[in-house]
């Protein structure tokens, strides 16, 4: 068997592995002249092999080569490699596993160099004339102009019939006098592989003849020096060949210019993008003179008098050629393909057939591309090239008829066919392509269609059958958000978003007219007990939390049982989940608790009692009083036991966990939540929830369950664990699981663990969604997270104040729920800038505070850093001998009393930091052998950690104190631990 290369025409490459013919240019794996369908992943590894040409691909250059942009598993690799080895059968061995390291295949492949590319002078060739004026885009084209001079890339992207192409056309003429060398137009909407780009940019230099092989290399040396722009038209169907070429083209020359016109940009350094907007219109209240103005509106004039005799827009057509506009979102060739109707239909024949907006836009110039003659071309062409499961998530985006956000999105689009996962990376495609626009509102990001792509995503989500159900999860999805859940289902069986959106309006007008001077309080409660609940089961907390705190207010200055009890217990519980992540105070959250948990006790509501256990010890956690929260958790479990739901069972046991990991008894929670974790998912539902919690307790479970694997050694499986939570919340129920795995796991073990930017990736996302949200508590928090990151990243001048501010804000609304790793983090960096007295304050309110309340689970980490600020107070009193040994005493005492906590919760992590800071104190005292063996055990017990910050640290301090005791720095065994002697003695205060 062998592997060999044989050039074809045009420059493309055909490959031959074994019985099989590879065509990297045109993606396909082909036996005997057919194609074999394969993976795109696998394609991407079998390329890759090939291309390495018999050399070693290891693992890691594999992931980053088939999953540039994501985090992956290793078996991903294995779960294709299987895959193809499969497809190629008998020929499966040429691909060698080499253990440990990656792969790589038998045989080196034969390249055979194509012929020489045609070297005689390029031939300078007028431009062909401009076929219609550019209306609306003369700041566009400067812009460009400028760009052009500061950049060799420039990509104009938008939208298909947005105008690219004429932008480019007229920006080539206007720079024609610049380039010696000429302008070179090169329109690339035939070809379909890499060789044939090649044959489209020699030719239109003139240099070669169509049936030359050329290759990269070769057109780069020829186009090498020569000061010139060469403008590559229509480049979306093969973005991937363009990259590749322009890329190389650049590289070989300084002076060469390069503009490309593509619905998605080209992803290669020395590019710059500039993104062609649409035209502008008219808004809906604008006069007749601002209405004339508007650029889209002078083309589509322009355009209606080119066609026929002059015609005057009279006033009464004005606002109906803004609203034609408007409808048509600017776009040129929508508008220009209006104009050609308004002859025959007028314009408000043209306004009337809009809805049927395929039908009537047809009839472009004959000589323009076939894409452009009719609107639905240009979408049949950018639909065309994305890939089936984009393709599914488009059509299915058609339901919105205004701008949505990604958590709508995946719940109306996603199901077993189109996960989350796919919603992304489909998201991010169609955003690229242009065919999605992206909107910000403040740091929200949200995601419309254009009516036009709109009506064409519709035309494709009828044709395929789904709009019907797509219909009914949107209508599932609204209803989640705002029904009021009274008698019956008040939306009926329309469907229509239209009429949910109405029952949206018709709820509010109800709540405002309920609670004003002419409404009926009574009335406004009873509705607020099921609006509430309503919009906590949504995630829409903060509006939960508005109507709630009006309603139970208005209760306040009822008189007694003047609505039912479960009125009162619904209304009140409902602001109790809300108030801890939208304003606090969280204390206020703990007291409705205690008067549901009173109203469910007089009324004997089973579920009323045990849903307030719930709260009440969730409240407790927030608030940092562990010992409250065990005891509630016990209590929770004794009710459970006598005749709760099996639910109830296990959350009583994750209760109970939970509280004994927040009281650093680590091992014992661990062995709660796995099981707990595991009877979850085999009860009914597969772990659904059996009643109303603002947070999924699956996730608040393995969250959990994380972070205890990162304190104990294993990061790599608390990312794991993370990673598997994000892609498992599901669409109906992001928020707040999200904001809070985000806020409380998956961000702080990240920036603990020195990964800034997987940090940074989801404190970004937290951010955007609790901002959407509301969630004000966990904004803040973000706020401190995000300063912690900049610590990190050696800002923290800038960042002290910002968390200072973060920490106050937290405590006043009496947030405390992993707050104290933050205190932690503000005391150092203010040990850091001298200021040791203010640090040492902070350290010891949070001392007492975790001491008096339990929260023991990070009480190793205030006592290191109080043993950091007592060294930090040793070196001011370096000239008093005596001052001077009180505080390094107070240093080591605080350190030896942070490793013995540490040890005793089995938290090695927090271990490996106290081993470290008394390393450093040791070798400062001159007791570098003994600094040496107390981080030798700790090191090698972290070996599968090397990948954190924390712990690289430890082997470069271990290095540099083991070369200067002259130490060899060999790493004890775990097991030793017990039985060697100890590096150095307990002292103790």
């Amino acid at each position: 068997m062998t592997v060999t290369e044989r050039p074809t025409n045009c420059g493309t490459s055909m490959i031959e592995l074994g019985r099989f013919q590879i065509d990297l240019a045109m993606r396909t794996l082909r036996q005997s002249g057919a194609v074999v369908p394969l993976g795109s992943r696998a394609f991407d590894i079998l390329a890759a092999l090939v291309s390495a040409a018999g050399r070693l691909v290891t693992k890691d250059e594999l992931l980053r080569i088939v999953w540039p942009e994501t985090i992956v598993e290793e078996n991903n690799i294995q779960v294709h490699l299987c895959a193809l080895r499969k497809i190629l059968g008998t020929d499966r061995d040429l691909i060698v596993t080499i253990p440990g390291r990656g792969y790589r295949l038998r045989q080196r492949p034969i390249t055979i160099q194509a012929p020489a590319v045609d070297s005689r002078p390029i031939v300078r060739r007028r431009l062909p004339p401009r076929e219609t004026r550019l209306t609306g885009r003369d700041a566009a084209v400067c812009q460009i102009r400028m760009l052009l001079q500061g950049g060799q890339v420039l990509t104009l992207v938008g939208a298909g019939g947005i105008g690219k192409t004429s932008l480019a056309m007229e920006v080539a003429h206007q720079v024609w006098d610049e380039f010696s060398e000429a302008v070179y137009i090169v329109e690339l909407v035939t070809a379909t592989t890499q060789g044939a780009i090649l044959c489209e940019i020699a030719k239109a230099c003139g240099l070669a003849s169509l049936d030359a092989a050329v290759s990269i290399p070769q057109l780069a040396a020829a186009l090498s020096g020569k000061r010139m722009l060469l403008v590559l038209d229509n480049a979306e169907h093969v973005i991937d060949a363009v990259a590749q070429i322009v890329d190389t083209l650049v590289a070989e020359s300084e002076v060469l210019r390069v503009l490309v016109t593509s619905r998605e940009p080209l992803r290669v350094m020395p590019e710059t993008m500039y993104r062609v907007e649409p035209l502008d219109i008219p808004s809906s209240d604008s006069t007749d003179a601002e209405i004339l103005q508007c650029s889209a509106v002078r083309l589509l004039l322009l355009r209606v008098n080119s066609t026929q005799r002059h015609v005057e827009a009279v006033s009464a057509d004005v606002h109906l050629i803004g609203e034609i506009c408007r409808r048509l979102d600017g776009i040129p060739l929508a508008i220009e393909l209006a104009a050609a109707r308004v002859a025959a239909l007028g314009f408000a024949g043209v306004h009337r057939y809009l809805n049927d907006r395929f039908a009537l836009l047809t009839g472009g110039y004959r000589t323009a591309l076939p894409r452009h003659q009719t609107l639905r071309a240009t979408f049949d062409w950018s639909f065309a090239i994305l890939d089936p499961d984009t393709r599914s998530l488009f059509r299915r985006l058609a339901i919105f008829g205004g701008s949505f956000t990604f958590e709508a999105m995946c719940a109306v689009a996603c199901d077993e066919e189109q996960s989350v996962a796919n919603a992304i990376s489909g998201i991010t495609e169609l955003v690229a392509k242009s065919l999605v626009n992206v909107e910000f509102h403040g740091p929200v990001r949200k995601y419309r269609l254009s009516e036009s792509t709109r009506a064409y995503a519709m035309e494709k989500l009828l044709a395929e059958g789904e709009l019907r159900i797509m219909t009914s999860r949107n209508a599932h999805y609204l209803a989640r958000c705002f029904q009021a859940q009274t008698d019956g289902d008040p939306l009926g069986d329309t469907g229509n978003p239209t009429d949910l959106q109405q029952v949206l309006d018709d709820a509010r007008a109800a709540f405002d007219w309920a609670f004003s001077p002419e409404g009926d309080v009574r009335v406004g409660v009873e509705l607020a007990s099921n609006l509430a609940g309503t919009l906590l089961d949504a995630g829409l907390i903060e509006e939960c939390c508005t109507r709630a705190v009006q309603a139970v207010d208005a209760l306040e200055a009822l008189p007694a049982r003047s609505v039912d009890a479960a009125v009162e217990m619904r209304v009140r519980g409902a602001l109790a989940s809300a108030l801890p992540y939208v304003r606090g105070p969280i204390p206020k959250a703990a007291e409705l608790w205690r008067e549901v948990l009173a109203f469910a006790v007089a009324s004997g509501d089973q579920a009323f009692y045990t849903q307030a256990l719930w709260g009440l010890w969730n409240t407790k956690l927030s608030v940092g009083n562990i010992n409250e929260s065990m005891s509630l958790a016990k209590q929770f479990q004794q009710v459970a036991e006598r005749n709760g739901t099996p639910w109830q069972k296990v959350l009583a046991d994750q209760m109970i966990g939970i509280s004994l990991h927040c009281h650093g008894r680590h091992t014992e929670a661990k062995q709660r939540l796995t099981s707990a974790s595991q009877r979850f998912m085999r009860l009914p539902g597969d772990g659904r929830p059996d009643g109303r919690f603002a947070v999924n307790p699956v996730v608040f479970c393995n969250g959990t369950l994380a972070r205890i694997a990162w304190l104990q050694g294993d990061p790599d499986a608390a990312t794991a664990l993370v990673d598997t939570l994000v892609d498992a919340i599901r669409p109906e129920t992001i928020e707040p699981s999200l904001t809070h795995l985000l806020g409380a796991i998956v961000i702080p073990l990240a920036l603990m663990s020195g990964d800034l930017r997987r940090g940074s990736r989801y404190i970004d996302l937290m951010r955007s969604q609790a901002a959407l949200h509301g969630f004000a508590i966990w904004l803040d928090y973000c706020t401190c997270l995000a300063a912690y990151r900049d610590i990190l990243d050696g800002r923290a001048e800038q960042a002290l104040p910002v968390l200072e501010a973060g920490l106050d804000a937290l405590k006043s609304h009496g947030f405390r729920r992993l707050v104290t790793p933050l205190i932690v983090t503000y005391a150092e960096t203010l040990i850091e800038q001298g200021r040791v007295t203010e640090a040492s304050n902070r350290l010891n309110e949070a001392l007492d505070f975790c001491q008096s309340n339990g929260e023991l689970f990070f009480l190793p980490e205030v006592w290191r850093a109080l043993g950091v600020a007592a060294q930090a107070e040793a070196e001011k009193h370096a000239h008093t001998s005596h001052a001077r040994r009180t505080k390094i005493a107070a240093a080591s005492s605080c350190f030896s009393k942070a490793l013995h906590l540490a040890r005793e919760q089995d938290a090695k992590m927090w271990e490996l930091r106290a081993s470290m800071a008394m390393a450093h104190l040791l070798d400062a005292q001159g007791q570098t052998e003994e600094a040496v063996e107390l981080l030798i055990p700790i090191a090698a017990d972290l070996e599968s950690a090397a990948g954190t910050s924390d712990v690289r640290k430890a082997h470069e301090l271990l290095g540099r104190l083991s070369n200067r005791c002259g130490k060899s720095g060999a790493r004890q065994r775990p097991a030793d631990r017990e039985t060697a002697p100890p590096a150095y003695s307990f002292t103790t205060e």
